[in-house]
């Protein structure tokens, strides 16, 4: 899958729809010490979240209605500096790069030393009923851009 942003784009100061501040738990760092590689995942997804709702998604009440589904399709992460437990970090999620039927969201995690990872995650948007791709609506493409 050719990456709608790339790595040095994900560096670069963007636009961004949300950032979350959080520490790196313990149970995030594995016996090396450092974090786990999937809970970046996690933290992309947990800043995405709260992006949408942001945003007056509720992605909940959207899923639980039927008739459209946003799924994750393809995720990716490069890892650029290790973080440890008790790192204070920013999970900015970047404006995300819209096409006819799927997004492209960027991630980019910082910590006093820099920055930590950077990611993208791509969804498409289902009709629900037929589960085939269907074009965004517009309501989500304005909420998104």
């Amino acid at each position: 899958m050719k990456r709608a942003f790339s790595v040095d784009e994900l560096k670069q100061t963007a636009p961004r729809l949300a950032v979350e501040r959080r520490a790196v738990r313990f149970q995030d760092v594995d016996a090396a010490g450092i974090v786990f590689y999937p809970r970046v995942l996690e933290y992309f997804s947990d800043a995405y979240m709260i992006a949408l709702r942001e945003r007056g998604i509720d992605l909940p009440a959207l899923i639980a209605g039927g008739a459209l589904k946003l799924p994750l399709v393809h995720a990716e992460a490069d890892y650029l500096l290790p973080l440890r437990f008790g790192d204070a970090i920013e999970v900015e999620v970047l404006a995300p790069k819209l096409g006819d039927t799927s997004f492209t969201v960027g991630y980019r995690v910082t910590t006093a030393g820099g920055i930590a990872a950077v990611g993208q995650t791509v969804h498409v948007c289902i009709d629900g009923a037929r589960f085939v791709p269907c074009p965004l609506p517009d309501d989500l493409r304005r909420a998104l851009g």
